[in-house]
């Protein structure tokens, strides 16, 4: 097989999505990167690719995923956050065996590369089953960061996985919400990723009420803020509380599907931004809604232009708007170079340039839907889907072409499988809807206060 790649005839996005613009060109890679983006003479030692008729992008990345919750498709599709806290986390989690986890995990990151994502942060929160789910991430030939508990970064660094990202799989630590161990555990996991220079990924600042604790200002004073952290859904969050983030070089990530459903609150995406914090978009549980990217953009950037809206609105009228908050540029960006950077691999992907890896996906816009095409930028975000997804690329492998994507069809049957084990399991075990204790929250918070660092 050729290392070369010509993609001829599309019209690429060249260059980081808030600055760059779509021009009809040639894309080349050899040895997985982009070599060049312009006019190439034919080449008779690479693969080459018609794109005529379709946009070029970079791959989309999606920095909050829990790939092996894939397994459950659509069984929280009316469940709010304590329902998911009880029903998956203390519930439906322990039933999943090291198959099911393999088989869901697989499942959710093909499902990511057929909808453009080329890259995820895997959060595993199931360490007990972690090596089937990494082997999974691994097998379906995503880029991906890799996530999980100090005793399983340990054993998968042991296995020869590094932070070194000339690998497509590369490790970070998912600390455990604060409050759920002692803060004696907290701190030991912030500090390990330190120690180690790895990436930290955690959900922070998701519940409301006079019981909230102050989650950054706690990690701020105990000096365990940092670079090369990424806070998942952060949407309780003060705007004091923001700016430390952006002070210590953190970044957030938005998950608009779950966050508006399930009651974690208006998504930060925007505020984050504007106070300069690195913000990023993410699609978080398969069993809730699809690694959808494209409805990730518009929910996020329709939810904030509400949001901005609301208080001009409130403060002048309909004669006070002045033309729309959030870009789809802006939303965009979010998705691909933004969700690089905060995952640290803005050197590698996010954008379409010579000397990244050739993420890249190949959009058509032929269809009744897309014309007449006035905007690319438009298109992306407003009108198009996975179902418009030709063809993705990871560091210049072909893993979707011409609409079939890799190893879909075992995939398809191992999850099938494994819902069919879990559902008889969950039936065995109370039910596939489990009702949460009425004093749930109260067990929550009371957990928490009993875990808060002792000065707080």
């Amino acid at each position: 097989m050729t290392s070369r790649l010509l993609i001829t005839g599309g019209t690429v996005l060249a260059g980081a999505p808030m600055h760059g613009e779509f021009r009809r060109a040639d894309l080349l890679a050899e040895a997985g990167r982009i070599v060049g983006i312009g006019t190439f003479p034919p080449v008779t030692d690479a693969e080459m690719v018609d794109a005529t008729g379709m946009l070029v992008l970079p791959g989309f990345v999606d920095a909050h995923a829990h790939l092996w919750e894939a397994s459950m498709r659509g069984i929280t599709a009316e469940w709010d956050l304590l329902d998911f806290l009880y029903g998956i986390r203390f519930h439906h989690a322990s039933l999943h065996t090291p198959d099911d986890v393999y088989a869901g995990a697989l499942a959710g990151a093909l499902a990511s590369l057929d909808a453009g994502t080329t890259t995820v942060l895997d959060h595993m929160h199931l360490p007990a089953h972690a090596e089937p789910g990494l082997r999974a991430v691994r097998d379906a030939g995503i880029r991906a960061v890799w996530a999980s508990a100090p005793a399983a970064v340990r054993a998968a660094a042991a296995g020869g996985l590094t932070t070194d990202a000339g690998g497509l799989v590369t490790l970070a630590v998912a600390a455990d919400e604060i409050g759920n161990a002692p803060w004696a555990t907290t701190r030991a996991e912030y500090l390990f990723a330190r120690e180690r220079d790895l990436p930290l990924t955690a959900h922070l600042e998701t519940i409301w009420g006079p019981v909230r604790a102050p989650e950054i200002e706690w990690l701020h004073r105990d000096g365990l803020l940092g670079p090369r952290q990424v806070f998942s859904h952060v949407n309780a969050a003060s705007e004091d509380a923001l700016r430390l983030l952006a002070d210590h070089g953190a970044a957030v990530v938005s998950t608009p599907d779950t966050e508006l459903q399930m009651g974690i609150g208006h998504p930060v995406l925007g505020r984050a931004a504007a106070l300069g914090v690195p913000a990023a978009l993410g699609s978080d549980i398969q069993a809730n809604n699809g690694p959808d990217l494209f409805a990730a953009m518009r929910l996020a950037r329709q939810a904030e232009n509400g949001r901005a809206q609301r208080a001009v609105l409130d403060a002048d009228g309909t004669g006070g708007l002045a033309g729309v908050p959030m870009s789809t540029r802006e939303v965009l960006h979010a998705a691909t170079l933004g969700g690089a950077r905060a995952l640290g691999l803005d050197h590698l992907a996010g954008s379409l340039e010579p000397g990244k890896q050739a993420d890249v996906v190949l959009l058509r816009v032929d269809g009744i839907r897309h014309r007449p095409l006035t905007d690319p930028f438009a298109t992306v975000v407003l009108h198009a889907g996975p179902g418009d997804v030709d063809s993705v690329f990871v560091a210049g492998r072909a893993v979707k072409r011409a609409g079939v994507l890799d190893g879909a069809r075992r995939a398809t049957g191992l999850v099938e499988a494994a819902w069919a084990r879990l559902a008889e399991r969950m039936d065995a075990a109370g039910g596939r809807h489990p009702h949460r204790p009425a004093d749930l929250i109260a067990r929550v918070v009371a957990q928490a206060a009993a875990n808060a660092p002792a000065w707080a």
